[in-house]
C-alpha cells in the first residue's frame, strides 16, 4: 500500500486500515479490482496492476463535510486518480451533494492536482435502482468533475439496482440477478469464507463499477501521463461501445450521430481502445463556461397527471465572447420549482441538434418533499453538439399520487461547458479529407465542421437576440476562469515578450530590455510581492502579495466577495453578505432582505416550505421531522406530511384514541 496516498481520517492517523469487525471490507474488495499484483495466485489481478494504491479509511466513524474534503483532497500531486464508490443515501427521496468543503476541494483537485493537469475522480452511479432513484439528484455523480459509472450484467442487460439519469458517462460490468448472474471476483478481508486464499467472488453493484473505471483509466495514463481530467473524459465518449449493451433498450442518437444512454451513458468502458487513443492524444483547449441569463418567470406546472409545461430558450453559445462555446461537453439546467410531490415530476431538455435528454424520471419514493432550488442538473448527452439555437426544457407530472394545488417554475438557466475550437488533436493521422473528429469502425464520433455550425447559426434569424454573457466570474475575465486551469492553453503570469502568453490586459504595460526580454522591477507597489513588478502600480505586480482583484493586487478582498484558493477575489452569491465560497450554500451571513436558512447555509429571501421564521435573528428554522410546516416554534405544526394527521398541532401517523379524521387530515 502506498503510504503517500493512505491516511485513517476517522482516526486522524496514517494507518488506514479498517477494523476487522467483518463489515468493513468494501474498500478492500474494490482496491483489489484496481491494483492486485500479476501473477499473484490467490484472487485474481487488478485491471491496473502495475499502479500503486492507497486506501482512505474515511467511512469507518462520522462523515462530514469536513471528512469528505479530506480524503477528496488528499496529497493531490501524487494521488491521480480517486474512486469513489460512496455517496447520498439511495432511498428515493433524497436530493443531496457535496459540502462547501467538498466542492471546494473538487474543484482544487482539478485545478491544481497533478501538477495542474487535473486530479481524475471516478464515482459509482449508485444502487437505488430498486426504488427508482436518480443519480441526477445525487450531487458527486451529477458533477462535471466526476466521471460517472454504471453497471451492467455479464449479458449486458440493466441490473436490478442501477439508477438512470443523464450524468452517466459510461458502464463497466457488475454484478446482476443473485442466482442468475455473476458477480465480481476479488480479494477479501474475511478470513472466514475462504481462509486459503482470502477471496471473494461475490463483490456486487455499482460499487464494484467504478474500481474498474479507475483501473482503466490508470492504463489510459500508463500509456499518455500527459492527459488532463477533462481529456480523460474525452476518452471515455470517445471509446465506450455501446454495441455489448444494445439489447437493453432505451439508446438515442444524439446530434452528432453518438449512441448514448440512460442506463449506460456511452456504453460498455474498453481498455484497448482507450490506451490506444491516449498514446495519440494532445490535450484540449481551455474550458469555456457560457452561462445563460436566467429566466425568472413563474409558471404552472397544473395538477392533472400528463401535464406538461414547455418553455424554450434561445441561446448563442457567448458567441464573440472569451468564453464562447462552439463544440459542448457538459450541459447544466439549473432550475428553481416548487411542486408536490416533487417525485410525480419528469423532466426533460432538448437541444437545437434535436436530442432529447431526460434531466429527471419520476421517483415514487419521493413524497415529502416540494422544492428543487437552484439544482443543477446535469446532461452529458449533447456531447459535441452545439450549444447555439433553440433549448426546450420540458417538465411532466407523471406520478401516480394525487396533486392538490399547481406547482411553480420559478426559474432556470442553463450553463454549457466546453470549447470555442475543435478539441480533438491527435498526434498521429486521426481526420480524413479534412474532416474534424475521431473516428473508427466501432466509435463514429464527428463534430460540427465549421460549414455545419454557420449553416446552422445562419438559420437562426437572430434567435440568439436575447441571450447575454453571465459568467459567475464575470467581474475578473482576464483570468481564467475556475475550471479552466486544468486545460491546455492557458495564459501565464509571466512569460516571454513575443505577446503569445502574455495575458491581454498586461501586453501594453510590459518592459523589455534590447534582449527583447522582460525586465523585472524591484521598486514595486507595497502589494506586489518580492518577485517584482513590471512598472508603476498595483497593476503590474509579478505576482500580489495578498489578493488579486481584476488585474490589481489588493490589500483584502471587496465586500461581498471572498479569496479563493489562488488569492484571487471572487464574487459571492448574490444572497450572501459575507462568504467562503461562490455557491449559494457557501453563505457566512446573508445579504440585505435574506435570511438564513440554519441547517442549509443558504440565504433566501422567504423561509422554504418546512421552516419558520425567527424574527429576533433573521433566521430559518426548520420544523419538526413530521410537520409540513410550522409557526413560531418546530413542533407547533400548522400542516403535515403527506398521509400523516394533526391534532393540538402535533402530526401523528393516525389518530389518538377518542378522536377521528376529517377531510382536512384534522
Amino acid at each position: 500500500m502506498d503510504p503517500d496516498a493512505s491516511y485513517d481520517i476517522n482516526g486522524n492517523d496514517s494507518d488506514p486500515m479498517p477494523r476487522d469487525n467483518g463489515d468493513n471490507k468494501h474498500g478492500t474488495r474494490c482496491a483489489g479490482e484496481v491494483a492486485a499484483v500479476a501473477f499473484n495466485q490467490y484472487c485474481g489481478v487488478g485491471v491496473a496492476y502495475n499502479a500503486s494504491i492507497g486506501g482512505v479509511r474515511m467511512l469507518d466513524g462520522t462523515v462530514n463535510d469536513a471528512v469528505e474534503a479530506k480524503a477528496l483532497g488528499l496529497n493531490p500531486d501524487h494521488i491521480d486518480i480517486y474512486s469513489a464508490s460512496w455517496g447520498p443515501e439511495d432511498d428515493g427521496s433524497t436530493v443531496d451533494g457535496p459540502g462547501p468543503l467538498a466542492r471546494r476541494a473538487f474543484i482544487f483537485g482539478v485545478t491544481s492536482g497533478r501538477q495542474g493537469k487535473g486530479s481524475i475522480f471516478i464515482w459509482a452511479s449508485g444502487n437505488g435502482g430498486r426504488y427508482t432513484d436518480s443519480c441526477n439528484c445525487d450531487g458527486y455523480t451529477n458533477s462535471i468533475f466526476t466521471l460517472s459509472i454504471s453497471s451492467a450484467t455479464q449479458g449486458g442487460y440493466k441490473p436490478w439496482y442501477l439508477e438512470e439519469c443523464s450524468s452517466t458517462l459510461a458502464t463497466t460490468y457488475s454484478s446482476g440477478t443473485p442466482g442468475h448472474d455473476k458477480s465480481v471476483a476479488t480479494v477479501d478481508m474475511d478470513g472466514s469464507l475462504r481462509p486459503d486464499r482470502i477471496c471473494t467472488v461475490e463483490h456486487t453493484g455499482t460499487s464494484a463499477s467504478a474500481p474498474l473505471a479507475a483501473g482503466i483509466a490508470a492504463l489510459a495514463l500508463e500509456a499518455n501521463p500527459a492527459l488532463t481530467w477533462r481529456d480523460m473524459q474525452y476518452l471515455v465518449v470517445l471509446t465506450s461501445r455501446s454495441d455489448p449493451l444494445e439489447k437493453e433498450p432505451g439508446w438515442i442518437l444524439n446530434g452528432v450521430k453518438r449512441k448514448v444512454s440512460h442506463k449506460f451513458g456511452y456504453g460498455l468502458m474498453d481498455a484497448g481502445a482507450m490506451v490506444s487513443l491516449a498514446e495519440q492524444w494532445t490535450a484540449v483547449p481551455s474550458q469555456h463556461i457560457c452561462k445563460s441569463r436566467e429566466i425568472n418567470e413563474d409558471r404552472p406546472i397544473e395538477v392533472s397527471v400528463g401535464y406538461t409545461l414547455q418553455t424554450h430558450m434561445d441561446v448563442n453559445g457567448c458567441a464573440g465572447t472569451v468564453n464562447e462555446v462552439r463544440y459542448l461537453e457538459h450541459v447544466q439546467c439549473k432550475i428553481t420549482l416548487r411542486f408536490f410531490p416533487r417525485g410525480n415530476l419528469r423532466i426533460l431538455l432538448t437541444s437545437p441538434m434535436g436530442t432529447t435528454s431526460t434531466l429527471l424520471f419520476e421517483r415514487p419514493r419521493d413524497i415529502t418533499k416540494s422544492n428543487f432550488d437552484d439544482w443543477p442538473f446535469l446532461s452529458v448527452h449533447f456531447w459535441g453538439e452545439r450549444a447555439e439555437g433553440r433549448w426546450t426544457l420540458q417538465i411532466l407530472n407523471g406520478g401516480p399520487r394525487r396533486v392538490s394545488q399547481p406547482g411553480i417554475l420559478s426559474k432556470w438557466q442553463l450553463i454549457f461547458y466546453g470549447t470555442q475550437t475543435n478539441p480533438i488533436r491527435l498526434k498521429s493521422e486521426g481526420t480524413r479529407n479534412g474532416a474534424s473528429g475521431y473516428s473508427s469502425g466501432l466509435n463514429p464520433f464527428v463534430f460540427p465542421t465549421e460549414t455545419d455550425i454557420n449553416q446552422q447559426a445562419g438559420s437562426l434569424g437572430g434567435a440568439g437576440a436575447g441571450y447575454y454573457q453571465s459568467d459567475l466570474y464575470n467581474n475578473f475575465m482576464n483570468y481564467p476562469n475556475l475550471f479552466s486551469a486544468a486545460g491546455s492553453g492557458i495564459d501565464k503570469t509571466v512569460a516571454t515578450l513575443n505577446g503569445h502568453n502574455i495575458p491581454t490586459a498586461q501586453r501594453e504595460n510590459v518592459m523589455a530590455d534590447s534582449n527583447n526580454k522582460l525586465v523585472v522591477l524591484h521598486d514595486c507597489d507595497p502589494e506586489c510581492d518580492q518577485q517584482g513588478c513590471y512598472g508603476k502600480g498595483p497593476t503590474q505586480c509579478v505576482a500580489c502579495k495578498h489578493y488579486r482583484l481584476d488585474n490589481t493586487c489588493v490589500s483584502r478582498c471587496p465586500p461581498r466577495s471572498f479569496p479563493n484558493q489562488g488569492g484571487v477575489c471572487w464574487p459571492c452569491h448574490e444572497s450572501c453578505e459575507t462568504c467562503a465560497g461562490a455557491g449559494q450554500d457557501s453563505c457566512l451571513t446573508c445579504a440585505p432582505a435574506h435570511l438564513y436558512v440554519t441547517d442549509l447555509a443558504v440565504c433566501l429571501q422567504v423561509c422554504p416550505e418546512g421552516y419558520y421564521e425567527n424574527y429576533d435573528n433573521r433566521t430559518c428554522v426548520p420544523c419538526e421531522a413530521n410537520c409540513a410546516s410550522c409557526q413560531d416554534r418546530p413542533d407547533y405544526c400548522t400542516s403535515c406530511d403527506h398521509h400523516l394527521v394533526m391534532h393540538e398541532h402535533r402530526c401523528y401517523a393516525a389518530c389518538p384514541k377518542n378522536t377521528y379524521e376529517t377531510e382536512d387530515y384534522k
